[in-house]
C-alpha cells in the first residue's frame, strides 16, 4: 500500500512538471484573459510560433499561429494579447514584422494607433512592410542587388589599390593637398583682413571706368571707331589681293 501511494505521488509530481513545462514554452498565459486579433502579411519568413508581439516597445502578448489564406493568396497571423493591453490597441493601429537587431529573431511590432475606439477579440490590424534593414533591402529587390554590386566594386578598387601599395602614396597626396588648401585659405584671410583685396577691386573698378569713357591712351583706341574701320579695311583688302 506505502508503494502504491509513493508509485501515484511520483506520477504525479512528473504530470505537473511536465504540465509546467508546456505551459511555459508554448509562450501562452493560460491564467489571465486573452484576445486575438490577426492581420495578412504577404511573407512571413523567419517568422515563428510564439513570437513576441511588441506594443511600442512594449511585450503586450505572443504569435498564435500562422495559416495561409487562400481566398486572399496571404498569410493570415493570428496575436493573442493581453487582455490588459488592449485598450492600448486602437482600431487604427498597424503591426509590422520586425528583427531584434540586425540578425536577431523576427517580432511582430504595433504601433498604438490615435483613434478612440481599441480593438475587440478577432478585430484585423493594417499591416506595413517593416523598416528594419532586412525587410527594406527585401522589399527593394533588384535595388538592393545594386547596391551590393557597388559595395563590391568599391571593396575591388580597395583591393587594387592595396596590392600595388598606392594606397599610402594617396593618403599623402590628399595630406598635402590639404595643407596647401589650408595655407591658401589662411593667406585669403589674412588678404581680406588687411584690406588688399578691397584697394585693388576698386582701382580695377576705376580703370574701367576711365576706359568706358575713352580716357587714356587705350580707352581711346577702344572707344576710337575709326581705328576699327581702318583696321577692317585694312583686313578686306588683304584679303582682296590674296584672291
Amino acid at each position: 500500500m506505502t508503494q502504491l501511494k509513493v508509485g501515484a505521488f511520483i506520477i504525479s509530481g512528473i504530470a505537473v512538471l511536465f504540465t509546467t513545462i508546456f505551459m511555459l514554452g508554448s509562450n501562452k498565459s493560460y491564467f489571465s484573459n486573452v484576445i486575438e486579433v490577426h492581420g495578412y502579411f504577404d511573407s512571413v519568413q523567419g517568422l515563428n510560433k510564439g513570437a513576441v508581439v511588441s506594443l511600442a516597445g512594449v511585450k503586450v502578448g505572443n504569435l498564435d499561429e500562422t495559416n495561409f489564406d487562400e481566398t486572399k493568396n496571404l498569410v493570415k497571423v493570428t496575436l493573442t494579447i493581453e487582455e490588459d493591453f488592449k485598450t492600448k490597441i486602437k482600431k487604427d493601429s498597424h503591426m509590422e514584422i520586425r528583427t531584434q537587431g540586425a540578425l536577431g529573431d523576427k517580432y511582430i511590432y504595433i504601433t498604438p494607433g490615435v483613434g478612440t475606439e481599441t480593438v475587440k477579440h478577432g478585430d484585423e490590424l493594417q499591416t506595413d512592410y517593416g523598416n528594419d534593414i532586412l525587410s527594406v533591402l527585401s522589399k527593394r529587390g533588384n535595388e538592393s542587388e545594386k547596391l551590393f554590386d557597388i559595395l563590391n566594386d568599391i571593396k575591388k578598387i580597395t583591393a587594387a589599390l592595396a596590392q600595388d601599395n598606392h594606397l599610402p602614396n594617396i593618403t599623402a597626396n590628399m595630406d598635402k593637398t590639404s595643407a596647401n588648401m589650408a595655407r591658401v585659405s589662411e593667406q585669403l584671410n589674412k588678404t581680406m583682413q588687411s584690406g588688399s583685396l578691397d584697394r585693388s577691386v576698386t582701382k580695377l573698378e576705376k580703370i574701367i571706368d576711365k576706359v568706358d569713357k575713352g580716357e587714356g591712351t587705350l580707352g581711346a583706341l577702344i572707344n576710337d571707331r575709326s581705328l576699327h574701320d581702318r583696321f577692317s579695311r585694312r583686313i578686306n583688302s588683304k584679303t582682296a589681293v590674296e584672291d
